[in-house]
């Protein structure tokens, strides 16, 4: 007879939690990576949080490379630079996971977010 899998502990099998609060919005950006050599990547940000963000793309960004955005918000561009962490194909587009190398502070999220939200 087959012995049922080992269980342990509930809690260690929980996913880890968020370090850093992610809003979702809908904010058009552009961004550049240097395997597109300088071409503009026209795109859309749906969560922003002060450690990183996720962009959709109509093109992938190579894991780990180095993407400059420029968001346009009531105050002007806002510029930040992020490291693509994760990709996922989605419907529509290709998603990308970025994280900043210092986490941003508040007004960053509110200045991107505005009427967003």
């Amino acid at each position: 007879m087959a012995e049922d899998a080992p269980h342990g502990d509930e809690e260690d099998r929980q996913a880890p939690t968020r370090r850093f609060e992610r809003v979702p919005v809908s904010v058009p950006v552009v961004g550049w990576a240097s395997q597109f050599m300088g071409t503009p990547l026209r795109g859309t940000v749906l969560y922003v949080g002060t450690g990183g963000l996720m962009v959709e793309f109509p093109v992938q960004v190579v894991r780990d490379s180095v993407l400059r955005l420029v968001f346009q918000t009531r105050q002007g561009p806002l510029e930040v630079e992020g490291r693509v962490v994760w990709t996922s194909v989605e419907r529509g587009g290709i998603r990308h996971g970025l994280a900043f190398p210092e986490p941003q502070g508040a007004e960053f999220v509110d200045r991107v977010v505005g009427e967003n939200r």
